[in-house]
């Protein structure tokens, strides 16, 4: 029973104290540098075929492309880079 008692007695002194500095662990560590490197991106194609099937070419259609002669532009494509001057898609 007295160990008991000690062992509490322990516990309590050393939670009520701050604690200790350790000088193997460094205060302050330098950020590490991240280094971008370039990454070759792969961009959607400016024109796809259109497709044989009208099921898929209405698909599509809803999906965002635009049709345009025969071919079609990804959702987002302003100009033709097929087309004769400066032609627009619409």
């Amino acid at each position: 029973m007295k160990k008991l008692l000690l062992l509490i007695a322990l516990g309590v002194c050393a939670c009520n104290r701050e604690p200790q500095e350790s000088k193997a662990v460094p205060t302050q560590v330098a950020p590490m540098e991240v280094v971008q490197t370039p990454v070759a991106q792969s961009k959607a194609p400016l024109v796809v075929p259109l497709p044989k099937d009208q099921a898929e070419l209405d698909r599509m259609i809803l999906a965002g492309y635009t049709p345009h002669g025969n071919h079609l532009h990804p959702p987002g494509v302003k100009s033709c880079p097929l087309a004769q001057g400066n032609e627009a898609v619409m």
